[in-house]
């Protein structure tokens, strides 16, 4: 594996005050990527300072979340930019963020960006490792998911690990659709997340956030010692630049929570490699009269309404199908999925997920 180079460690600390609201963490992100004041690599953390569910940029609120629940917990909900599946948040969290420069190999390399959190896992007595493309996992429970997004030659790639997660309020806040959990093998949320604070060694048992911030920092910038790792500090105007883009990009509830799926078929299938693609559409007269795309596929800059447009007014057959995929650039808007499979997740009533 080509070596990873980070350039410098971002305190975003001074910023407390902001990252109540999780569309300023998602900010903070477009900033780091777009701003001409930072081009080389760099490397953050952040911690939620309460509890939120946050989804990825193409996903059904409506099937992957309990509304009610998360209601009368008062628990936040957001969309990021980035695809990726939706994730549980709280203060037993700690998200790690890398922010680098496409050399055209990196992008997408998950396994790349996590290594040094699996690394410093392994020290600290966790047998973590890399499962499907983009979680990690100790005996067979997810601890980490990890999600990108790419803004012209840069982009992200994180994750958030569970240290002392609410793992019920997780249970219950999230519902994914049948066709994931069925791909991984197993029934519930709540049967396949787990905390790591149960698998380090009994002499880090105890271990702060602080202290694991500090491994993961020493091993990410291949230190003995924090005061050799190069840090910058968020200024005053930074953190304007922030609140500016996350005012920008809230458009309210409607960026949210999207429009409620009301056709007559709603359908998802499970791709290795890319993720959950699901299709929420309606048929009359044989013909397909609306369509539209979900998904927890990591790919936040696919055109998926020229897709929908394509498979709309086109007769609900194989052949018809199969060419309206056939010239949508499925791999560029979704990932590495055949026209031949969407045609057939549209026809085959084993992946209805109604």
């Amino acid at each position: 594996m080509k070596e990873l180079i980070i350039i410098q460690y971002v305190d975003i600390s001074s910023g407390k005050e902001y990252l109540n609201r999780p569309i300023i963490t998602d900010s903070l992100s477009k900033f780091f990527i777009t701003s001409p004041k930072f081009t080389e690599p760099i490397f953050y953390f952040s911690r939620p300072p309460q509890a939120s569910v946050v989804i990825g940029l193409n996903q059904d609120v409506y099937s992957e979340v309990n509304l009610n629940f998360i209601r009368d917990q008062k628990i936040q909900l957001s969309r990021r930019f980035a695809g990726g599946g939706a994730v549980f948040v709280d203060p037993g969290n700690l998200t790690y963020v890398f922010i680098d420069n496409d050399d055209g190999t990196n992008y997408g390399d998950f396994k790349r960006y996590a290594q040094p959190v699996i690394s410093t896992l392994k020290k600290l007595g966790v047998d973590a490792k890399m499962s499907g493309r983009n979680d990690l996992t100790v005996d067979g429970k997810k601890v980490s998911g990890m999600s990108a997004l790419k803004i012209g030659d840069r982009f992200l790639c994180g994750g958030t690990l569970m240290v002392d997660v609410d793992l019920a309020a997780a249970a219950k806040a999230l519902t994914p659709p049948k066709a994931k959990l069925a791909s991984k093998g197993i029934k519930s949320v709540h049967s396949r997340v787990t905390n790591i604070r149960q698998y380090f060694d009994p002499k880090y048992k105890n271990i702060t956030f602080e202290e694991l911030e500090k491994r993961i920092l020493l091993t990410v910038f291949r230190v003995t010692d924090i005061r050799d790792v190069p840090t910058y500090t968020m200024t005053d105007d930074d953190w304007k630049n922030v609140l500016k883009i996350a005012d920008e990009a809230y458009t309210g509830d409607d960026f949210v929570m999207g429009t409620k799926p009301d056709d007559d078929y709603f359908r998802g299938r499970h791709f290795d490699g890319v993720g959950t693609v699901e299709i929420s559409f309606s048929v009359k007269n044989d013909v397909i009269s609306h369509a539209k795309i979900y998904g927890d596929f990591n790919n936040p800059n696919g055109d998926l309404k020229a897709i929908e447009q394509n498979i709309t007014n086109v007769p609900f057959a194989k052949e018809s199908l199969e060419e309206a995929f056939r010239i949508s650039h499925l791999d560029a808007n979704i990932g590495k999925v055949s026209p031949e499979e969407m045609a057939d997740l549209m026809l085959k009533e084993k992946y209805d997920l109604k």
